[in-house]
């Protein structure tokens, strides 16, 4: 499973969607080491303009595709570096998004000990500052470090020949497919496919001699998936109590599993919309919000599955609104809106006002909340932003009705590309 937000050549991609490097990876792994006979199965949920929170939020809210929902992945890999870079607050990305999207990942499985196996892909050969480019890979040195987790770097593959040699058309083209930028085209999707292929066949070959030979490779006593948060608040005599806790909470919940009839969904309701999710279509975006969407004015799903602007729900008046009404089949305490910042002139001072109610389905009474988001940054590229917030009055239960009424106040442009109303 790829969390990344690379695609190649725009025109390339739109005729032959498997140029992109995870489908390049899975062709790899079968046919060298399988015989073509499908055994590796990579699924690619990256999204446009994704960061390690949105990434966070996917794997805990599971928007996966249907064929990827059946089962647990045995490695998850992360390359969120060219969003990531360029956030705002780069210190909050690295000490909570990222091992945020860590722990996410490592819970997709909670009774396993040693899987979901977290891979980190550094692939930002850098299209912004010098400060941006170089501490981006410091703190991916750090977070691998601290969480042991295996990292390739496909940045220094290809970074050093690109930055000497910008001035040549020829190896911008085959290794960009364009223009210097952060969207690599086929020759860094390629080279990213074969660089992570070596790097998971040297660490196969390499655990292979270690047992050949007899040699003890060295693991902790407690997994390494229930350490805690790497907090630079913290200090050494707080690590051993915390990943102990952890552990043993992970236990409790694993022997309570079988006397479970079902497993909760975490959402109520909820969608992200991109090309690699159920959701990568019009069509695909009216069908999600058919059953809940009671008016709308103004808003229409819109977009494309890769060229700009992409799949999602769009504003396209001064005043526009719509409203939901969401039953509640599960416990539901928050509220998630994952909409567009930009810095084009369509983005300046626009903002858009939420109104939440819950009515009770056995008192008959409401509880109420307002909030507002913006859809403007001075950052030069968009992004998608998670705008989570707690549901009123403690949240919904089974059977309450969420109304919630959204209504563009400034500007004349907004876009969202995802809603969740889930438990945690």
């Amino acid at each position: 499973m790829c969390f990344s937000v690379g695609i190649p050549a725009l025109e390339e991609y739109a005729r032959n969607p498997s140029c992109a490097w995870p489908v390049r990876l899975e062709n790899l792994f079968n046919e060298a080491l399988f015989g073509n006979k499908s055994v590796v199965k990579v699924s690619n949920i990256a999204g446009g303009g994704a960061s390690s929170e949105i990434g966070k939020i996917v794997l805990d809210y599971q928007l996966f595709p249907e064929g990827v929902k059946k089962e647990s992945p045995h490695v998850v890999i992360w390359a969120h570096a060219p969003n990531d870079a360029g956030q705002p607050d780069r210190d909050r990305t690295f000490y909570e998004h990222l091992p945020g999207f860590v722990h996410a990942a490592r819970n997709l499985d909670k009774c396993n000990d040693d899987l979901p196996m977290v891979v980190i892909l550094e692939d930002f050969y850098g299209s912004g500052t010098y400060e941006s480019v170089n501490q981006i890979s410091g703190y991916l040195s750090e977070l691998s470090s601290w969480y042991r987790l295996t990292s390739v770097n496909h940045a220094n593959v290809i970074k050093h020949e690109l930055w000497a040699n910008l001035d040549i058309p020829y190896t911008v083209s085959h290794i960009l497919g364009s223009d210097y930028h952060i969207h690599s085209g086929m020759g860094s999707h390629a080279g990213a496919a074969w660089t992570m292929f070596f790097n998971f066949l040297s660490a196969f070959t390499d655990s292979c001699t270690a047992e050949s030979l007899g040699l003890d490779i060295p693991v902790s006593s407690i997994p390494l998936k229930f350490m805690g948060p790497y907090d630079t608040s913290g200090s050494y005599d707080t690590i051993s109590p915390t990943w102990r806790r952890n552990k043993d909470e992970a236990r409790e919940y694993c022997s309570r599993q079988p006397l479970l009839n079902k497993t909760t969904e975490p959402c109520t309701y909820a969608f992200m919309a991109n090309s690699m999710s159920g959701v990568n279509s019009v069509k695909g975006l009216r069908a999600v919000m058919k059953g809940v969407l009671t008016s709308s004015d103004g808003w229409e799903a819109s977009g494309n599955p890769v060229k700009q602007p992409r799949i999602g729900w769009y504003a396209s008046k001064e005043g526009a609104k719509f409203s939901l009404e969401i039953v509640v089949s599960s416990d539901t305490k928050f509220l998630t809106i994952m909409s567009m910042k930009s810095y084009g002139p369509k983005f300046v001072d626009t903002m858009l006002e939420i109104n939440v109610q819950i009515n009770r389905k056995d008192t008959g009474q409401h509880a109420t909340s307002s909030h507002q988001i913006t859809g403007y940054h001075e950052t030069k590229t968009s992004i998608h932003v998670p705008h989570k917030v707690e549901l009123p009055g403690g949240g919904a239960q089974v059977g309450d009705v969420i109304l919630l009424d959204a209504i563009l106040k400034r500007g004349a442009y907004f876009k969202i590309n995802g809603i969740a109303f889930c438990a945690y």
